[in-house]
Formats: structure tokens, sequence, C-alpha cells
């Protein structure tokens, strides 16, 4: 296995002050404590009078005890001078009472109509003046909570965690109010003490910090100094004194929700199954409870995410699964413990644990009499599922269960309806904990299964699947260096049917008559493998960063039923350098330079890839960003280029990209990147994509990209033919996709938005000069295939648009309605010409498929 860092991913982390993924805070027993400043850096709380003392949340903190509340105003650039003065003036002050913490940030600027507030929905980033307030209540210098709020009143917040790592799916109830005035504008905060951990009652200290934003001068300043060049982030904060704490009385949250929805499609003739209109309704809740004053249990019943966007459409012509990042909001908020990376590439790191495993579309198929009819399930339906996040001492914990249910097709034939299992009854357990210390070092583990409940048509299908898995990063010098790895092992049990089928895979291919360390086992009932990864890092230092690493997955290695994997059988070395330069100069703010080598072998020592890679970025002081790159990369031996056929040796190719960002602050702002691959013997692959953004209010923005690729491929995979012998089919492929991207936010007040998603997208393909392999492993392109006449005909001409329209109202806090229509058309020909006019309008016009939801959710807090 092996984590090959990508340009773009490497740029973007290079480039972004603060990043990443989640858990919780964590409790007391033998609480982590990290060196930090705050012996410097204190802000001391004072205590409202308990029931004569009111702040009134109006952002004017103009009450009688924040004039006597202690102040902090030493504010130091994080960006783009480190270590500089704050250009302008901010002044932060923090109270508390027995149900609350409450902060008032004073934001001098001597030009205020220049303030920047743009009115999105929550969580949204824009380019505005932000006041961000982080608190780590727990005091262990590794986690904490963010709660920032813009000049136009839009809330963020998100969760730290691994002292760097950041987690913006979760999500608390808590409130601030923006005011403008002659000297700037204001912020006041109200957190309820419910929406933090922590272990200490009484007399108490917390990690605290605050950060401010200037748009205009793109500006990041903090108090205390959370300088980009040091180690960490958290363990950097100051300190937050004098509060005097009870217990946390408010442990229950309880959101229970109701839908109502309305679904459409085209009538067929004859089918008992389509109606004009489908209504339906659903109930359903969800629950968080602090079990322990760092331990959360959340749980979701019948959980529905129907205002979550669409997938976007693609067209898959390779030997690999295509990946899609989880939104539904259950499973993101507090992913990030449940990590354990295996693959990484070109910046998507994927591991033991998919959440999109769980609710999946059903991999069975009904049996259908010609003339009959079918209706099945597009997705499974979670019954329930549960997790346990958070701290306990140095640990950090997280622990899942899922259950999906039966999913059955209806068939009717005539009179007669049948039901067909298509998925079994599911569950998923997933159970992940990590050993914190104080340099920033750790050590962990995970363990996941998944089982099923099988009937007969579903035997397919393994009974159930185990992986496990250790990890560690051991930190150096000062947290500078890094000594990190895993190891994990899977275990998949089932049928002799299920088994082979497993191994007839693209991910295994044990079939492979060209290979000699594997075989095909039709009597096997498990699949049993290993893959391990180590690096030596520089993670830190002001100038040079750098990454090398090695891993291996064994031919038996499979996390899928759990996880994601695209292959097994596979051994890998990559190395990474970085050169930063972040001293600001008259035009340029920060600069990057990376350099990449990578290569992948079999386990029979066949070189499948191997490349170089060397890239630059730019960000320039008009708030502009560039930057290119090139790759060599060497021919490689493709194993799975058959699909459980001979492989076949693929010709080296050279590329080049680009990309151009302007000012994404102004009215109008643009971007353009282009990529373009060459293998000098007919390859060839051109892609661009230039995009723009119209703000003509600060409540309202409009985005319209353009995807444009071109793919010619001699040597496209077809099919394989068999008559007196077996004949592996390729053709030359020639690809033209479009797809157009609007996005439409507008945003009436913090609390009220609508979002508009729709993307029509075309794929042609015409296949000419079809040729079969005769010898993939010949030096010579000529020497490897040879004429076939080839009947089928592979062309294809896929329409489709998507498009997911959302109004959001939080009505009043954590509680929240939806409104939603979405409407997806599809169509496929089997012609491969493509005309853009002729082919998009098909997409509009296709058969459509619509549904108007409305959900209504109502927070409560015991």
């Amino acid at each position: 296995m092996t984590c090959r860092p990508s340009w773009l991913s490497l740029a973007l982390v290079a480039a972004v002050p603060l990043a990443s993924t989640a858990a919780e805070p964590p409790r007391a027993s033998r609480p982590l404590v990290l060196r930090g400043p705050d012996t410097a850096s204190q802000l001391e709380a004072v205590a409202l009078t308990s029931g004569a003392e009111v702040i009134q949340l109006d952002g004017a903190p103009d009450e009688e005890i924040w004039s006597r509340a202690p102040s902090v105003n030493d504010f130091r650039q994080r960006d783009p001078a480190e270590g500089a003065a704050a250009t302008f003036p901010t002044d932060a002050r923090a109270a508390f009472d027995d149900r609350a913490l409450y902060v008032a940030v004073r934001a001098s600027d001597p030009e205020p109509q220049k303030i920047v507030g743009m009115l999105t929905r929550r969580d949204a980033e824009s380019p505005s003046d932000w006041i961000r307030v982080i608190v780590d209540s727990y005091r262990d210098r590794r986690t904490a909570y963010e709660f920032a709020v813009n000049a136009a009143g839009v809330k963020q917040d998100k969760y730290w965690f691994n002292d760097e790592s950041q987690d913006v799916g979760w999500d608390a109830v808590w409130d601030a109010v923006v005011r403008r005035n002659a000297q700037g504008w204001t912020a006041e905060f109200r957190i309820p003490l419910s929406q933090l951990r922590f272990n200490q009652q009484g007399a108490a200290t917390f990690g605290f910090a605050v950060v401010r934003q200037v748009a205009r001068l793109k500006e990041t300043v903090t108090w205390p100094l959370l300088a980009k060049s040091a180690n960490g982030y958290v363990s950097n904060f100051g300190a937050l004194t004098g509060l005097m704490l009870g217990s946390s009385a408010k442990r229950l949250e309880l959101m229970p929700y109701a839908v109502s929805s309305v679904s459409t499609q085209p009538a067929l003739a004859g089918n008992p199954f389509v109606s004009a209109a489908n209504p339906d309704a659903a109930f359903g809740a969800d629950l968080k409870y602090a079990l322990t004053p760092g331990l959360t249990l959340t749980a979701t019943i019948n959980p529905d995410f129907g205002q979550v966007e669409a997938d976007p459409a693609v067209v898959n012509l390779s030997a690999f699964e295509t990946f899609f990042s989880e939104r539904r909001p259950f499973f993101v908020e507090g992913s990030g413990i449940f990590k354990f990376d295996v693959d990484c590439n070109d910046g998507q790191c994927t591991g033991l644990f998919y959440s999109r495993r769980i609710g999946r579309a059903p991999r069975g198929t009904a049996e259908i009499p010609e003339g009959g009819f079918s209706s099945a399930p597009a997705q499974s339906t979670i019954l329930g599922a549960a997790k346990l996040t958070g701290r306990a001492g140095s640990f950090s914990i997280g622990a899942l269960s899922a259950v999906t249910a039966e999913e059955q097709a209806q068939v009717a034939f005539g009179a007669t309806r049948t039901r067909q299992t298509v998925e079994p009854l599911s569950g998923y357990t997933v159970i992940r904990a990590k050993r914190e210390f104080a340099n920033r070092s750790s050590i962990g583990f995970i363990t996941t299964a998944t089982n099923r409940r099988l009937t007969d048509r579903v035997s397919f299908l393994p009974n159930q699947a185990h992986t496990g898995g250790v990890d560690w990063d051991w930190r150096l010098k000062q947290s500078t260096y890094s000594m990190s790895g895993n190891w994990a092992g899977s275990s998949v049990r089932g049928s002799t049917g299920a088994i082979g089928r497993l191994q007839r895979s693209n991910v295994h291919l044990y079939q492979r008559p060209d290979a000699n360390h594997i075989d095909l086992d039709p009597t096997r009932t498990a699949l049993n493998g290993h893959a391990g990864f180590v690096s030596l890092s520089k993670v830190g230092g002001e100038r040079v960063r750098f990454s090398f690493n090695t891993g291996y997955k064994s031919p038996g290695f499979d996390i899928n039923d759990l996880g994601f994997l695209s292959r097994a059988d596979q051994q890998t070395f990559s190395g990474w350098v970085q050169l930063r330069f972040d001293k600001p100069g008259k035009h340029v703010r920060n600069v990057r330079l990376n350099f990449n080598t990578w290569r992948g072998w079999n386990f029979d020592g066949d070189l499948l890839y191997g490349g170089h890679n060397i890239n630059a970025h730019w960000v320039f002081q008009n708030n502009w960003s560039a930057g290119f790159g090139g790759n060599l990369n060497q021919g490689g031996f493709s194993d799975r280029a058959t699909r459980g056929g001979p492989g076949a040796q693929e010709n080296g190719e050279w590329s080049f990209w680009q990309y151009l960002n302007t000012d994404d602050r102004r009215l109008v702002s643009a971007g353009y990147g282009t990529f373009y691959l060459n293998d000098n013997r007919g390859r060839w692959l051109w892609d661009a994509g230039p995009g723009v953004t119209i703000r003509p209010t600060t409540a309202l923005s409009i985005n319209q990209s353009i995807g444009f690729t071109r793919n010619v491929d001699p040597s496209q995979w077809i099919d394989k033919v068999t008559d007196v012998r077996d004949h592996y089919v390729f053709g030359h492929l020639d690809q033209i996709t479009v797809r157009l991207t609007t996005r439409v936010n507008y945003t009436i007040t913090p609390d009220l938005s609508i979002q508009v998603y729709a993307q029509p997208f075309v794929s042609a393909g015409e296949y000419t000069r079809f040729k079969e392999l005769t010898d993939g492993r010949a030096d010579r392109y000529e020497d490897r295939f040879a004429a076939f006449g080839y009947a089928g005909r592979p062309d294809f001409n896929y329409q489709s648009f998507r498009t997911t329209n959302v109004l959001r109202w939080e009505y009043r806090p954590g509680s929240t309605l939806f409104v939603v229509w979405q409407q997806g058309r599809e169509e496929v020909a089997d012609r491969g010409d493509f005309r853009f006019g002729r082919d998009l309008s098909h997409a509009f016009t296709a058969p459509a498929y619509n549904v108007v939801l409305v959900k209504l959710s109502y927070w409560l807090n015991y």
C-alpha cells in the first residue's frame, strides 16, 4: 500500500492554513497535557452576577460586565507576514454564567465601508471578514470547538482533532450577532456549555484562541500567534482562566423529523409499478447524548437524506470502481476518528471504512419473465445507526454500528405478483481507538465487521467480512519529523460461489493466465490477505518538507464490504519533496515547489507504473493564484487490461497541466484549468475546465463552469469474444465529454437560503479499428495486437441532466425546514458521434424522474 502525494493535494494543503476531519474531546482519567504557550498568553473570563446581570446578544457589547472584563489585543499575523503586528486593532473579552460562555470581539477598521460580509448558507466559506472563537474545553491541547461568524452574520462551526485536523461536518447549537459601526464591527457569541465537553468542575481553565480575517487585505491575525511555521495548531492556544463550572446538566439532544414527498416518473404502458405520482411520508429521529464529559453517543432512526446533493454523472470505462465522497450528515460528522487509510492517489485517500457502503444500491437483480415488469429500490434502507465518539483520557475513541434492511424487488407477470430479495439484511460495525502522546505521537487500532443474513437469491455475496489493523505515528525532534505506518488484515467468508466471484473481480483477478503467483481456487470459502505501509516524513519547518513511503497489498487483501479498495496485489514506493517560500514579496505572497516520484509492482514483479513529477504554485499579492506541472510516466504492465485475461504492456506518457484563478473577492472572478496527456503513439487526452463566479450582491452568487474532455485511445478495452478460443478485443476510441455545471446560492437571511445545483452531462464514444491482443508483453506496440473483425456495437452516447434545489430555513436554533426538488433525466443511445446541440437538448428532453419533499426537524435539549 502506498500514500502517494499528489501535486494538487500537496499544493492545497501547503497553501491553506487550516485543514482536515474529526473525533470528540477527551475525558478525565489521565488527561493528555501538551506543552504550549498559555502561561504567557492568558485571558481571564468574568462571571455574570447570578440573576442580576444579563447579556443581551445584540452585537453591541455595551453591558457593564464588558467594561470590567479583561481584554486581549496583542493580535499577530498568521498570514501573510507571520508574526508581524496586525494592521487593524482587535479586542477580545470573555464572560460566563452557569449556562453559557460569552465572547465579545471588537474588530476595528478605519474604513468600515470596506468591510466584506457575504450572505451565504450556514457553514459555507466566503471571501468575507471573519471572527473565529476556538475553545479547547477539555484542555488536552489536541481537540477544540470552533465558532465563527462573518460580518454579515453567517455562522460556521467545526471540530478540531489531532491538533491540526478539522471536522467541518460537526454542528452545534449556538448563537452570534454582529453589528457594524463607525469604528469597524463587533461580534457577540453565546456558546452554551452543553455544546462543549469538559471534565473540570469548580475553578477551570480552557484552551482559547481568537482568529480574525480581513478580506480586502487577505490578512489573518490570531491571539495568541498561531504561526504557520509552528508544529500543531490547537497545542499553541492560549488559556481562558477564571472559569467556575458546574456539571454540564443538559446532556441530551433530540431531533425528531417528519418528511413528506411526492415522486413522479414517466408512465409505462402495462407496468403496474409506475404511476404518474407516488406520494410517501416518513418519520425518524436523531439523538445525541453525552455519556461522559468526553464521550458522545449519536444515533439515528430511519434517517432521511433527501436534502443531500446528487452525485455527478460519470462514464467509467476503467476496470475500477468510481469513488464518490460521503455527503450524508450523520456519516460526515465525526468521520475523522474512523480514518484508516490504505490507499492514497491524487489526493484522494481510501481505507478500511467507507461509509457509503452503508445504504448502498442493491446488488441483486430480479428474474423477470418475458413480458413482465419489476420494481426495485435504488438504495438499501438504513433502519438505524449509532456511533460513539470522543475521548477517554489519552485515547480517542470511535465505535459505529448500523443495520440496513433486506430489500426486495417486486415482479409482476400478468396478475401474478412475487417478491425477490436483491439485498440481504446487513449489519455493519466499526471500532477505532488511538492512544495519543504529549509530543503528538500516536498508536491505534481499528476493526470492522460486516454480517449478512443471506437467502438463496443473494448467496453470491459473502456472508461475513472482517478487517483489522494497527497504525502508528511517532514524532521526533519537537514533532518536526514523523515515522508513521500501518498494517491491516482482511478475511472474507462465504459460499464457494461468493468467494469464487470475489477472486474473479477486478480487485483480484486470480484467473489471469499469465500470473505465476496466484491461482483461482473454486473450492475456497474464505479469502484472506494483508497490507502494510511505512513512511518517513518531515512535517514541520519553514522551508523544506518531504515524505518517502513504501507499502504493499497482498493478492488476497479485500476490504470492499465496508471499505474501499481499487485493487490488491501491489507493492509501491513514492517520494515527495517540497520547497516553501512564505515570506511575502512585492508581487508574490507565497510559493510552493514540489518534486514527486512513484513506482508500483505486482507480486510477480511486473512494473505496473512509474513516474516523476515537478510542479509549482504561486499566490500573488492581488489574490490571484496560478500553478503548473509536468509528469513523465514510464510505460508499465497493465495486468487488468483484459479484465481477467492476459495483461498488456502500456506505452510511456508525458503530461502537462496548469491553472489560473483570479481574485474571488471581486464582483466577477474566474478560474481555468487544463490537462494534456500524450504517449506519442496515438494516445492523447485533453481536459479543459473554465469557470466564472458572479456576485451581483453580497447575498447572491452564481457559478458556471464548463468541462470539456477529448479522449483518444487506440487500445481501449471492449470485450472478450469466445469461439474456438478466447479473443480479447480492443478498439480505437474517440470520446468527447461535455459537462455544464451551474450553482446558484441565494441567502435571504443567515438562517434562510436557497441553493440550486444543475448539471447537464453528455459523453459520446465512437469505436473503430477493432483489434485483439496477441502478445501483451511485446516490446513494440505494433506487435501486441492484430486486426479483428468485431461484430458488436460498443458505441455509446450518454445524456444526463441532474438538478438539486434546496430551500433551507433554520426557523429556531437547531431546528430546520427543508423544501427540496430533485430531478434526474437520463438516456443512452448506441451511436458514438457527438453533436453538441442535439445531445444537449436530448439531456433536457430525456424522461424525467422528479422528487419533491418537505422535511421538518425540531431540536430539543434536555
